[in-house]
């Protein structure tokens, strides 16, 4: 979650506006200068100032280093050339551009020298914390902090010096602190003294908004040793701190995913942590290393394998999202055929693909191949019927299926042919738990339907591969066949390896 705000309108408005008086007003003195004594040197001198000045008009604060030192020099500029071009002139107007010239040029080089030597930042940031320190009132919520005018004006004050702000830091309540913090989001560096500062406060203090904001704070680091001690909330027992800490690790590129990938991987794998859920902040910024650390992990047993494929799913439903996927849906395909791809991922990258529509005739026909997990026949089966029910392809697979006496499976074929076919096997709607009596006659009459026959063929309890345990956490949806909110339960459960959760979002 990003708590930082951005600033006001009126700020960048105002400083843009100030900017664009200073670099405008050698060449406006120039040029009046020029009309009234119909000199081409001064035209020539308020052409050459406003093609200088074009070329600094997207700096905001021009007044500040490095672009002052240019800004004086274009105002001494424009003091020689007026100086040169009218030196025997006694106009009053001449006497006041001189004046501004040399005035404006004088304010600029002070200010230039007081922010260089840090004077300047530490007078207003002593003025602003002093403010802070005795301010009366503060915000129920810390995305309010952060739109503070003191936190805001502070932000840009500390951007290259934190230590102004310490003195927010080093105080006990936890509201100067949490101001304190809110105006150090989105540094742009750090060094080691300064974030081991944060650090340290965030280890000693109890209250989890300040553990939060120190971590996301912490976010553009890439000191090995603060990237360990952001590791270290990981394991905080607040989970919006432990969430904080993963989107701020998950922000610094390939580079960064190298260093913590074995803090990440004992994360998921820990089952305290479970309900976590998928890494936050790693939706759409994965790099091509942390998929295929991510898809390793998804063949490995425990709660490692449920969180690695959610975040996969996540990750791949935004990029899906975005208006150029690269290729992503080809290589998606290409990934949910492949047997080397974890069977709990392929099944999901299936529902993930139908979900947005781009499931291609060639994929859904290579969907159905015997050598596919149960779980993506029957989804491919399901959409051929959709569009045809009396597809001759999409029946046999179920007819394959059917003769396999899966209780699951059978479960899964019955709703699909009551939806498509409405052929009536006694499936309730969904929601409805069956009782073991009723789920064997539908079973059973799955069977017969899939063999032909009209026995009463007793049912022999079958090994369940992983593959299938995945039908039982699936329903029939308004789209067709798809999986449930939660992990699958009863007898189909594989020792040894839990269903993923299933994705947030697919009905």
């Amino acid at each position: 979650m990003d708590w930082s705000a951005p600033s006001p309108v009126r700020r960048p408005v105002l400083a843009h506006a100030v900017s664009l008086g200073l670099l405008l007003l050698p060449a406006v003195l120039l040029g009046v200068a020029a009309e009234r004594y119909e000199s081409a040197l001064l035209l020539a001198g308020a052409t050459a100032e406003l093609l200088a000045a074009a070329a600094l008009l997207r700096t905001r604060e021009v007044w500040k280093p490095p672009v002052s030192g240019t800004l004086i020099l274009l105002y001494l500029l424009g003091l020689g050339w007026i100086w040169f071009a009218t030196q025997g002139a006694v106009d009053p107007y001449i006497r006041v551009a001189r004046g501004t010239f040399i005035f404006v040029a004088l304010v600029l080089f002070a200010l230039h020298d007081l922010t260089r030597t840090g004077v300047e930042p530490r007078r207003r940031a002593r003025k602003l914390t002093n403010r802070l320190l005795t301010r009366a009132g503060w915000p129920a919520t810390l995305p309010e902090f952060a739109k503070i005018p003191q936190v805001m004006e502070l932000r840009d004050v500390v951007r290259d010096d934190p230590s102004l702000v310490l003195i927010l830091l080093d105080d006990r309540r936890p509201d100067v602190q949490l101001a304190g913090l809110s105006a150090l989001q989105g540094r742009p560096y750090w060094r080691w003294e300064e974030a081991g500062t944060l650090l340290k406060m965030a280890r000693a203090t109890t209250v989890p908004e300040v553990k939060i904001l120190a971590v996301l704070a912490l976010g553009t680091a890439d000191n090995i040793d603060v990237l360990t001690g952001i590791a270290e909330f990981l394991k905080d027992p607040s989970k919006e701190v432990r969430r904080a800490a993963c989107g701020s690790l998950l922000t610094g590129g390939q580079r960064r995913w190298a260093s913590v990938r074995t803090v990440f991987r004992d994360y998921l794998a820990d089952p305290m942590y479970l309900s976590d859920g998928s890494l936050p902040g790693a939706a759409g910024n994965l790099t091509p290393v942390a998929v295929c650390d991510l898809t390793g992990w998804a063949t490995e047993p425990g709660p490692i394998s449920e969180r690695a494929v959610r975040t996969l799913l996540d990750h791949f439903h935004k990029l899906l999202q975005s208006e150029d996927t690269l290729g992503l849906p080809a290589e998606l395909g290409r990934q949910l055929t492949d047997e080397q791809t974890p069977p709990i991922l392929r099944v999901e990258l299936a529902h993930l693909l139908h979900q947005h529509g781009l499931i291609p005739e060639d994929l859904l026909d290579r969907m159905t191949d015997a050598d596919q997990p149960g779980p993506i026949r029957l989804l491919a089966a399901d959409i051929m019927l959709k569009a045809d029910p009396t597809d001759s392809s999409a029946l046999d697979v179920l007819r394959g299926l059917g003769r396999q006496s899966n209780r699951d499976t059978a479960m899964a074929i019955a709703r699909i042919l009551q939806t498509r076919l409405q052929m009536e096997l006694g499936v309730p709607g969904s929601g409805v738990v069956l009782s073991t009596k009723q789920s064997a006659e539908i079973t059973q009459k799955v069977f017969r339907w899939a063999t032909g026959r009209g026995l009463n063929v007793g049912l022999e309890e079958t090994p369940v591969s992983m593959d299938e345990s995945l039908l039982g956490s699936m329903v029939f949806g308004p789209g067709g066949l798809m999986p449930t909110e939660g992990p699958s339960e009863g007898p189909t459960s594989v020792p040894g390896v839990s269903p993923t959760n299933r994705w947030q979002g697919r009905r």
